[in-house]
């Protein structure tokens, strides 16, 4: 029988009593997706042996999956190790920290959906952090919330240094004359798939600064401060967190319009850190938007 529990009390739910090995009843699904629409993230634990197909299956329901980083699969490898399809990351993206972010901002096709399934964990553990954009958005003092509707954000890649840990808005880009990819959004977003949900869209990984602050003269002080503010005040608090401890097995499934997520370092030296990931966009494929951007061969070095 399927039992969902609440996380925390603006994120997520544990699922637990379904063996996504099979298909899901429609009853079952429902559930699912009633929790799925307010909670924004579901937990999934000892989900052992799941197949890729069955991970596909599952994540269909949510829309479109994406083929990723190898051509003509949809599904990717996010590791510390060799040989995981992430051959030609830096050690960053492998092993660095992540700062917090939603995957693909800096293009017009960020994931709607996410999913990580945890095929090795390290001896001494591995978590993931999540951040509720809508839940932050919520707390604001009217005021606030009303100046920060008529903003929009420069949400960018800085392809000079590729920084698994950067802070863009206090560090900029390393050369902002240099080709960027980078996309504007409304500093509050529309949710594109559930009616009536509003969320902040800037992050600490790839937001630079509020187009209509920004001043160069000063250096974009007022955007640093507002962006600050919101960081510091409602984002990345620990009433508006929750923390993921891996184990293997688990399969965490994330809607990355509403949540933001990040990760502390894990060094090749502590052992494998490995996840089966696979994604979801109805609107396009943010893979092929840089690999055309990049000018590359294939999608095999395109990462979020």
């Amino acid at each position: 029988m399927i039992r969902i529990e609440t996380l925390t009390p603006r994120i997520g739910v544990r699922v637990t009593g379904v063996d996504l090995s099979r298909p899901l009843m429609e009853d079952e699904w429902h559930e699912i997706e009633a929790a799925w629409n307010t909670r924004h993230a579901l937990v999934f634990p000892d989900q052992a042996g799941l197949s890729t197909q069955d991970h596909v299956t599952l994540l269909e329901r949510f829309g479109s999956v994406l083929e990723e980083r190898i051509p003509g699969d949809k599904h990717s490898f996010v590791s510390n190790s060799d040989g995981k399809g992430t051959d030609e990351m830096n050690d960053g993206y492998r092993e660095g920290e992540l700062t917090a972010h939603m995957d693909y901002t800096y293009t017009p096709y960020p994931a709607d959906v996410i999913s990580l399934y945890a095929t090795a964990i390290p001896e001494g553990g591995a978590h993931t952090r999540f951040y509720s954009n809508v839940a932050a958005l919520e707390e604001m003092p009217d005021a606030l919330r009303k100046e920060i509707s008529g903003y929009t954000v420069f949400c960018a890649h800085d392809l000079a240094e590729m920084k698994s840990d950067a802070r863009l808005y206090l560090e900029g880009r390393t050369n902002p004359d240099a080709p960027t990819q980078s996309h504007v959004w409304p500093m509050v977003r529309a949710h594109p798939r559930k009616p009536g949900i509003e969320a902040l869209s800037c992050s600490l990984q790839q937001t630079e600064r509020v187009l209509e602050l920004s001043d160069e003269e000063t250096q974009d002080a007022e955007s640093r401060a507002l962006l600050g503010r919101i960081f510091d005040e409602y984002l990345y608090v620990e009433r508006n967190e929750y923390v993921h401890d891996w184990q293997v097995g688990d399969l965490v499934v994330w809607d990355n319009v509403a949540l933001q997520h990040a990760r502390s370092a894990c060094p090749r030296v502590r052992g494998s850190r490995t996840f089966r990931r696979i994604a979801v966009c109805n609107a396009g494929n943010a893979i092929q938007h840089t690999v055309e951007f990049l000018g590359l061969s294939d999608s095999s070095v395109a990462f979020s």
